[in-house]
């Protein structure tokens, strides 16, 4: 099992829950952990390739597929699956530790 690491919240997308500057602790997505609805994860950003996202799994798709908000409520202050779609399971990097 690998060792649960640190991001720093960098913008407003997960506001209130989150506030910039905020450090959050992520374990690595093995793969038989079940991601769920209400989930906080970490995900490869699909359209920028060095950009990685926290954001709030949504829901899960019938195609395995995770639809992923912020939890900002100004619907333009979070980029997110309303912008980008829907992620495949590999794109999650990681799972918040509570």
């Amino acid at each position: 099992m690998s060792e649960p690491f640190q991001v720093r919240i960098k913008g407003d997308s997960m506001w209130p829950t989150f506030k910039d500057g905020d450090m959050l602790t992520f374990s690595h997505l093995p793969s038989q952990h079940l991601v769920c609805a209400g989930d906080v994860v970490l995900a490869k950003h699909p359209l920028k390739a060095d950009v990685l996202v926290v954001k709030r799994v949504h829901s899960v798709e019938s195609d395995g597929r995770f639809f992923l908000v912020g939890d900002q409520p100004d619907p333009l202050g979070s980029e997110d699956s309303h912008n980008f779609g829907s992620v495949h399971r590999s794109a999650i990097v990681g799972y918040l530790l509570e």
